[in-house]
């Protein structure tokens, strides 16, 4: 009798051990009532632009559309985090009254879906990396040195937009944690999805991509609604080409397959419509480095040819545009003047050594407001690395590079999958990106660092616990080898 008693109460604690795991912040609802509400939705969505259009009622319609997401974000984080995704390519162009724009909105409204959800479903989790502590510790430092700054309410502004955009990382990376892969990929569909859209409808509706207005500080670039830096479109149109790479090679749907093809087809001709030099190169480089590491070529053949087909086809449309004089003068002569690119680098060089001398004279930093008038510089350093060292001090210079270093340390850890090469394609843009523009204060930065986190648990789902330990026999192999242990750590 003791016999069947010990061996019912093992049933038990393996059962309370194992809920929590499989516990996911998504409200578990039967298929049919998931797509019936997504139907209502897109319904009541209908209804509130028909209000905004023809009955002239911004905002009894913005509140038709608002109430049912809001309450969907809440019963689905991977609703919220796809409606965040849907307009994170906007940037900042839809506003109201150029203080409060749609992603600014979203962010709100996801930031708050994810605070009742919490309460609802109370998702077990465990913040795996400690790249995240190296963040938050970046915005507590930022949220300090802003107090010893001369212009406190502005510094203190900013140190809570930076603490906002930390929070958004957190956010989302507990959205992706706490569910399964569909998230990642639903996600990053809604992401380019919305980044063709937006083009498209830029481009449709007269705001053409290209440079607006030229001088020797500033160039704008058309995008929904008011104007964005050309170098941020830039990186958001990059990661969106991305994006479709890993979707194209991991979706299996057809139909989803088509759609990713026009991407790949149609967003090379928008970076060269927005003259970034430094996204195109950061592009190219990204695009060839996988085929610098000739051992994982070798194993994952057929992901190098479909990296070749991506860049033919790249190539292809740009050489279509440029041919058929596709692009504005300014922007191809901006493309082509090698006198004009020669001075831009002087300038951004005379900043970076502006930041080395600020930092040198104040090592707490100058403060993000206080940096055009102690240093004299007419723009802030053009570099990640820079930027935090001569705006935040060396503690911020150390707090960043430290989170960098974790983050290549996550990639590093992953194994040889499509998630690997994804997570490492997004890291390798984003810093080469952010060797020739400052991204530390853009919101699209954060949130695909967190799917570079998450994806290390989608990267060992997919690896087979024979394939595991194979890899542990492999000692030479110091990029791919992980200890079975921590494999399975990373899968609980």
């Amino acid at each position: 009798m003791s016999m069947y008693t010990t061996y019912a109460s093992e049933l038990d604690e393996y059962a309370l051990l194992d809920e929590p795991q499989e516990r996911t912040s998504d409200i578990p609802l039967a298929p049919a009532m998931s797509y019936l509400l997504l139907v209502a939705w897109l319904i009541l969505c209908a209804v509130g632009l028909g209000v905004v259009v023809l009955a002239k009622n911004t905002i009894a319609g913005a509140m038709v559309i608002a109430i049912p997401t809001f309450v969907g974000m809440v019963l689905k984080p991977t609703f919220a985090l796809c409606i965040l995704m849907l307009v994170l390519p906007t940037g900042a162009g839809v506003a109201w009254q150029e203080s409060f724009s749609l992603d600014r909105a979203v962010g709100l409204a996801v930031a708050f879906a994810f605070f009742f959800n919490v309460l609802l479903t109370r998702p077990g989790l465990r913040v795996r990396h400690k790249a995240l502590w190296a963040a938050v510790g970046l915005s507590l430092w930022i949220g300090v040195s802003s107090l010893i700054q001369p212009h406190l309410a502005e510094e203190l502004q900013r140190a809570f937009t930076q603490f906002q955009l930390v929070l958004l990382i957190l956010i989302v990376y507990w959205i992706l944690e706490t569910n399964s892969e569909n998230t990642f990929r639903w996600a990053l569909r809604c992401y380019t999805v919305g980044m063709v859209g937006s083009v498209a409808v830029a481009l449709r509706s007269g705001q053409a991509i290209r440079a607006v207005q030229e001088t020797r500080d500033v160039r704008y670039s058309a995008t929904l609604g008011h104007s964005i830096d050309a170098n941020m479109l830039s990186a958001l149109i990059a990661v969106a080409f991305l994006s479709a790479i890993y979707l194209f090679a991991r979706d299996r749907s057809l139909f989803w397959r088509a759609i990713y093809l026009v991407a790949l087809l149609f967003l090379p001709v928008m970076m060269l419509r927005t003259g970034s030099r430094g996204g195109l190169v950061a592009l190219a480089f990204t695009l060839l480095s996988p085929l610098l590491f000739v051992r994982q070529v070798l194993r994952r053949p057929a992901l190098a040819a479909l990296l070749l087909a991506v860049i033919l086809l790249a190539s292809v449309s740009a050489g279509f545009l440029i041919k058929e004089h596709g692009l504005a003068g300014s922007v191809a002569e901006r493309l082509t003047n090698v006198g004009r690119a020669k001075e831009a680098l002087a300038l951004r060089a005379e900043a970076l050594r502006s930041a080395v001398d600020a930092v040198l004279a104040w090592p707490m930093g100058t403060g993000y407001v206080s940096w055009f008038e102690r240093t004299g510089s007419p723009i802030w350093p053009h570099n990640d690395f820079f930027f935090s060292m001569g705006v935040y001090g060396f503690p911020g210079a150390a707090l960043f590079t430290a989170f960098v270093i974790l983050l290549m340390l996550t990639v590093k850890r992953t194994p040889l999958t499509v998630e690997k090469l994804y997570a490492r394609a997004v890291l390798t843009f984003l810093l080469v990106m952010g060797l020739n523009i400052k991204q530390v204060s853009a919101k699209y930065y954060w949130v695909f660092l967190a799917f570079v986190l998450a994806a290390e648990r989608l990267g060992w789902g997919h690896v087979e616990p024979q394939e595991d330990s194979t890899e542990e026999t492999h000692h030479g192999d110091t990029e791919d080898t992980e200890v079975l242990p921590e494999a399975e750590k990373v899968r609980k």
